[in-house]
């Protein structure tokens, strides 16, 4: 039964499965459109109060900042479990990282709600309906090389398993990540001298100065004048940022 529909949502209620659908028809551009949907979402979902619910993200496409994460969780996310949602399903859509974006705003706002996220309709309606999700039992990764497009770019084609969605849209998110801080910190990283490179390795172990000291057989003294300049050349201040470059330049 469709409850609503505007140039940008449709929502459908499905008593047999006690589920609301959403289907975006179009992206809102902007967050006032985004809101202005969600509140209507919302009222509807107080009105009915279904247990499932399932959004269709084929079509959307507006990254969400984490000013925007907040509002969501505060005016749908919350509301919508004092009205009785139970599971939420969604079914990614064609731009990678917007979705990407989508299922940070759960981790980063610590939601109320746990949601999963799917490749396609069929796998997230049976996740709504099983009481006992299925394992993944293969997680092998193709990876093929299908050519150049008329605009020159390559067309790389990635195969997993679609019960793995989630762990392969943070992939594309942590590699996007790691080139990102390659080319913010390239220039840093390269005044690094050989032994200084060493000791930014054993440090991202964490070790602690003796034991760094002792392994490269030089004196403590030393060794702080080296973590010094390393600390220095790359304005880093916690262990944290020690174990990203390592894992960013591949020092390993």
């Amino acid at each position: 039964m469709k409850v609503y529909d505007s140039d940008l949502l449709t929502i459908l209620f499905e008593k047999n499965t006690d589920c609301f659908v959403q289907f975006w028809k179009t992206s809102p551009q902007t967050y006032d459109d985004l809101k202005k949907e969600f509140l209507i979402y919302t009222s509807f979902y107080k009105e009915y109060k279904p247990t499932n619910t399932l959004w269709l993200q084929e079509n959307f496409c507006i990254p969400l900042s984490a000013d925007m994460h907040n509002w969501i969780e505060e005016h749908v996310n919350i509301p919508c479990v004092m009205y009785g949602n139970k599971k939420v399903a969604f079914v990614v859509g064609k731009d990678v990282l917007v979705h990407l974006s989508v299922m940070n705003s759960f981790k980063e706002t610590k939601s109320i709600i746990s949601p999963l996220h799917f490749a396609t309709e069929k796998e997230a309606r049976i996740w709504i309906t099983e009481t006992k999700p299925k394992p993944i039992t293969n997680n092998k990764i193709t990876i093929l090389f299908e050519g150049i497009d008329e605009e020159g770019n390559s067309i790389i084609k990635i195969k997993r398993p679609s019960s793995d969605i989630s762990n392969t849209i943070r992939s594309f998110g942590n590699l996007i990540e790691e080139n990102n801080f390659i080319k913010t910190n390239i220039t840093k990283f390269t005044q690094l001298t050989k032994r200084e490179k060493e000791i930014l390795v054993i440090f991202s172990k964490g070790m602690r100065h003796q034991e760094v000291a002792d392994e490269l057989f030089i004196s403590v003294q030393t060794l702080r004048t080296h973590w010094k300049n390393i600390k220095n050349k790359l304005e880093i201040k916690s262990l944290a940022e020690v174990i990203m470059y390592v894992n960013s330049f591949d020092m390993e």
